[in-house]
């Protein structure tokens, strides 16, 4: 009997288990926990914020303002960190600073650079060349009428009766152009006066600047002795077609009945030369 009773109260243990392994599985009593909710409803779209743009707020810079006065002076300076100015003992004047002073007008092209040359004119010069010397010789002219001394070895040409022409060899000219000296002696009559002596010079200053001139630059007509006898003279430059540089000078007097007249034509760059020639024979000439 006992026997009997043990083994229906184990087959009772084995039902309940058997029971209790049934009700793991899903129905419709099964129990949802909070956990499985949160995790298994509805998902809800949460709509991104928009960043916040903060705006940089502009900060005040130590450069907004200049705490200095930018027309300080040297002495403001050096009273501003209460400095002694090293020079004020040594006899610098009221001015300490004007021995460093720069000169007027230079222009660096950045601050601490060495200074450069930037304009023609503060190019190195060039190397000065030294003055033309000149040996002179007596000259005669019997169909003019007058004597003079010029430079030695010049060529001449007497062909016509009135003109006496002197030029410079080609082995001794510069700059491509041979100086030339030319003479004059025409009869003018007994009314012929002052006036219109230097109308004369005038009109020969426009003749040669009819000539071959591409530029001409003729200067007033003045008054100035030749030979003894009252004068006018006038000065030129130009710049010929072919792109030389010349001067020159014409001097006409009037003597005992006669028009002398004196012209010298010499390459621009050595116009300081040439004139030396001319005012040679300015004071040599005189008549036969």
């Amino acid at each position: 009997m006992k026997r009997r009773l043990l083994i229906a109260l184990c087959l009772l243990m084995m039902l309940v288990v058997l029971t209790g392994c049934s009700s793991d599985k899903p129905g419709k009593n099964q129990q949802i926990f909070a956990e499985a909710t949160q995790y298994l409803g509805p998902v809800t779209v949460t709509d991104t914020p928009a960043p916040v743009v903060v705006e940089p707020q502009d900060e005040p810079s130590v450069f907004d303002e200049n705490p200095y006065d930018v027309d300080f002076t040297a002495e403001d300076a050096l009273a501003e960190e209460n400095l002694v100015d090293p020079f004020a003992e040594e006899g610098y004047g009221e001015d300490p600073y004007a021995a460093y002073a720069q000169p007027e007008g230079t222009v660096y092209p950045y601050a601490g650079s060495t200074p450069i040359p930037l304009l023609p004119v503060d190019m190195p010069s060039p190397t000065p060349r030294g003055p033309l010397t000149f040996s002179y010789a007596s000259y005669t002219s019997g169909s003019l009428g007058i004597t003079f001394e010029a430079p030695s070895g010049w060529l001449v040409d007497d062909s016509l009766s009135d003109v006496f022409v002197l030029t410079e060899p080609e082995t001794e000219m510069h700059d491509g152009y041979q100086c030339t000296l030319t003479f004059y002696a025409v009869p003018v009559n007994t009314n012929y006066d002052e006036g219109d002596l230097k109308k004369e010079v005038s009109q020969r200053l426009k003749s040669i600047g009819s000539l071959n001139f591409v530029e001409w630059k003729p200067s007033t007509v003045d008054k100035r002795h030749l030979m003894g006898a009252n004068g006018y003279y006038g000065n030129y430059s130009g710049t010929l077609a072919n792109g030389v540089d010349v001067g020159g000078r014409i001097h006409y007097a009037c003597k005992d009945g006669k028009l002398y007249g004196v012209e010298v034509s010499y390459p621009l760059a050595y116009k300081d030369d040439y004139m030396e020639v001319f005012y040679h024979i300015r004071d040599t000439i005189a008549p036969r």
